[in-house]
């Protein structure tokens, strides 16, 4: 393995756990992003108080994989720099009411009448829907009343007000919404022994879960956050830290024009700057049609609807009211905010009472929002007190963030990620990109894994 150049483009947190994989294997490594700065959606910033915010509910957890977990989680054990965090605590927000002790809408708040029927759809329903589109799988599962009456509107929330319900996949599950609260506490417990029943109903107490729990024989998984006022931007300065001292290099401000190849083999990458970098394998963690342009390859195009995340960062004079919590999904219809990151229940260390609310929008729609509404709405839910007052804020706007998940927009994903996988042998596309996984952890293990083979 002397001697061999692995290239790693993309500099979020997949490209630099790749990168010390790869390096740890032998390759001289050089890491690549066109970004100014290394971490992806992974940064953190701070507003005019020091308050430090991430662009969304960021908490990472062990994978189990002892090698992954020593890179990703080296200074755990530092209790000054990192708060290990066994249960993540998460409620919502459903039909103007919190509950903390669940993610999942509880269909109970409903009105009489409307909880009445939709109990009866759903109790007829015992057969797992086989349907790839998340409105019609929900119709099988939950009903015509509950799908109507929970799911649709957190759809419409999500992805638009206007979005063709029919055709979203199941990957606008992706927040687990389509999991509801509902029937007395021990009958779901009982139903739950049912595949049907398991997929749509969530456990009420904490004791049904911990017994499933225990029958499943599923392991803890712990979660970790830092607490040196930093926020999750601190994970990409230790894993950025650790990337240095193993001596890759790292190119910033950069990006790929042209990727190099005799017969299936990728040879080096001609930068915008016009350096060339030789390479025995590419790690690639980035949209598949950037490679394909590079490599004069013409990739599969057609129409793609990507949200735009509105965060607002907000800093008070008073304490939050839920002490509790880690982060909140916020699934009633009267608001546009779908979560919270609470920070001071993340870092107990923390001199401030702040907050992160989201909202996915349209580009054109980003200025209907305001700071004052959206503490309005707060106030409203009872986040923070009526009396609270901002003494510090940001606003981010990330355009292109969320992709609407269609079916053309998942063909599309899948054509170019297999066109590019069949171009060249000496590659590795991150799962992301894939389509086989989304979640932070899952793409790591995918990374390990595919690494691991070499």
């Amino acid at each position: 393995m002397a001697n061999q150049s692995a290239v790693v483009v993309g500099g979020g947190v997949c490209g630099l756990v790749a990168s010390l994989l790869l390096r740890k294997r032998g390759y001289d490594v050089v890491l690549l992003e066109q970004a100014s700065q290394l971490g992806g959606l992974f940064c953190s910033i701070k507003d005019s108080s020091g308050a430090a915010y991430d662009m969304g509910s960021h908490i990472p957890n062990a994978t189990g994989i002892q090698e992954l977990d020593h890179i990703l989680f080296k200074n755990a054990d530092d209790a000054t720099t990192w708060n290990r965090i066994n249960k993540l605590c998460s409620g919502n927000y459903f039909a103007g009411d919190w509950d903390l002790s669940s993610p999942f809408p509880d269909a109970r708040r409903l009105p009489n009448d409307v909880y009445s029927k939709g109990c009866g759809e759903l109790i007829g329903l015992n057969q797992i829907p086989q349907s790839e589109f998340i409105y019609q799988y929900c119709l099988e599962s939950l009903g015509v009343v509950f799908t109507e009456s929970i799911v649709a509107p957190i759809l419409r929330k999500l992805y638009g007000k206007g979005v063709d319900l029919a055709g979203l996949t199941m990957e606008a599950g992706l927040f687990g919404f389509t999991r509801i609260l509902a029937l007395p506490a021990d009958v779901t417990a009982s139903l739950k022994s049912l595949p049907a029943f398991d997929s749509k109903l969530g456990y009420q107490t904490e004791q049904d879960f911990l017994r499933r729990k225990k029958q499943d024989n599923l392991q803890d998984v712990e979660y970790f956050y830092p607490v040196n006022g930093q926020g999750i931007g601190h994970w990409v300065a230790e894993l950025q830290q650790q990337v240095e001292q193993a001596g890759i290099e790292i190119i910033t401000s950069e990006m790929v024009s042209k990727i190099c190849h005799t017969g299936q083999k990728v040879t080096s990458l001609e930068l915008g700057s016009n350096r060339v970098l030789a390479c025995d394998l590419l790690f690639w963690s980035a949209p598949p049609f950037i490679a394909l342009n590079a490599m004069g390859l013409t990739p599969k195009r057609g129409k793609v609807e990507l949200r735009t995340a509105v965060i607002y960062h907000i800093n008070f004079d008073k304490p939050l009211l839920d002490t509790k919590s880690h982060y909140l999904w916020v699934w009633d219809d009267k608001t546009d905010i779908f979560r919270l990151t609470l920070y001071p229940n993340l870092n107990q260390q923390s001199t401030h009472n702040h907050l992160s609310a989201e909202i996915l929008c349209a580009a054109d729609e980003v200025s209907e929002y305001s700071l004052e509404c959206i503490v309005d709405e707060l106030k409203a839910m009872q986040v923070v007190a009526d009396d609270a007052q901002v003494i510090s804020h940001e606003q981010q706007a990330i355009n292109n963030t969320f992709p609407v998940p269609t079916q053309e927009f998942k063909q599309l994903n899948q054509a170019n990620y297999e066109l590019l996988n069949a171009s060249v042998d000496n590659l590795i596309i991150s799962g992301r990109y894939s389509g086989r996984c989304w979640r932070q952890a899952e793409v790591l293990v995918d990374a390990f894994e595919s690494i691991d083979k070499l």
